[in-house]
């Protein structure tokens, strides 16, 4: 869902560690940023492996250098892995940019979470960023945001720098399809 985000920074010279399941996918990706002025550094494993996330992640940043931005979308099913990747991002001297993308679920009025604000806020190394899919309104009817959509709302969200970023719109939240 991510591939033109992680493309537009490619782009602009970025060198992404890109974590995927699937190694055709990752292939695909580097491929598609061939000739671009950053790079792709594919790792494949699956993210709910938080020690070998940890791990593979911390030998990219050994590689590459610090991580300075950190885009993260994981699946709640790996509870642990948005943390385990944000004490890799930065470093205390030079806090590094994490945005964390968010399922829309995150602006239900009636579920707020300061918890996993606090989590992060706690970290020296990050500046902490929320990226919220939210969905669109369209003639009446609203939808879920296209992958093209949340690509692009991804990159603008990293350029606006903001500690809370909404792609499409979470309001009102009744609405939501």
């Amino acid at each position: 869902m991510l591939r033109e985000a992680t493309l537009g920074l490619v782009r602009q010279g970025y060198v992404v560690s890109v974590v995927a399941r699937r190694q055709a996918r990752l292939d695909a990706l580097v491929q598609a940023a061939a000739g671009l002025p950053g790079a792709i550094h594919p790792i494949a494993l699956d993210y709910r492996e938080t020690g070998t996330l940890t791990a593979r992640l911390a030998e990219a940043r050994d590689r590459h250098g610090p991580f300075e931005l950190a885009v993260v979308w994981i699946h709640s099913t790996a509870p642990a892995a948005p943390l385990a990747v944000a004490r890799l991002v930065g470093t205390p001297d030079r806090p590094g940019r994490y945005f964390h993308v968010l399922g829309s679920a995150t602006a239900d009025p009636s579920r707020p979470d300061p918890d996993r604000q606090a989590a992060f806020a706690a970290l020296p190394n990050i500046r902490y960023r929320e990226v919220i899919l939210g969905f669109v309104r369209e003639g009446g009817r609203s939808r879920w945001l296209t992958n093209e959509e949340i690509s692009a709302g991804v990159l603008a969200a990293v350029a606006a720098d903001q500690p809370r970023y909404i792609v499409g719109t979470v309001d009102p939240w009744h609405l939501r399809p």
